[in-house]
């Protein structure tokens, strides 16, 4: 079972990714090209993944933009009578 790539997962495919095409460093890069780099090939390397655009990592896994976390919004500390 191949697991789903998180954020930080991503980021480094995205440095190696641009090592291997450029034959640069990253450390070398600049902080406005390193983002300009990152925001250019993450669409991509999402899709590689089978990640959506929208999907934002939360808890832990890739949760739809819109999706409300219900559990987080009850107050379990109250007994329910």
């Amino acid at each position: 079972m191949r697991t789903v790539a998180t954020p930080a997962q991503l980021k480094t495919l995205a440095i190696r990714r641009y090592e291997t095409t450029t034959g640069r460093r990253w450390r070398d890069l600049t902080a406005v090209q390193r983002a300009a780099w990152l925001s250019k090939t993450e669409p991509v390397l999402r899709a590689e993944e089978g990640i959506a655009l929208d999907a934002v990592w939360r808890d832990g896994a890739w949760q739809p933009a819109d999706q409300i976390d219900l559990f987080a919004e009850l107050d379990t500390a109250k007994e329910v009578a």
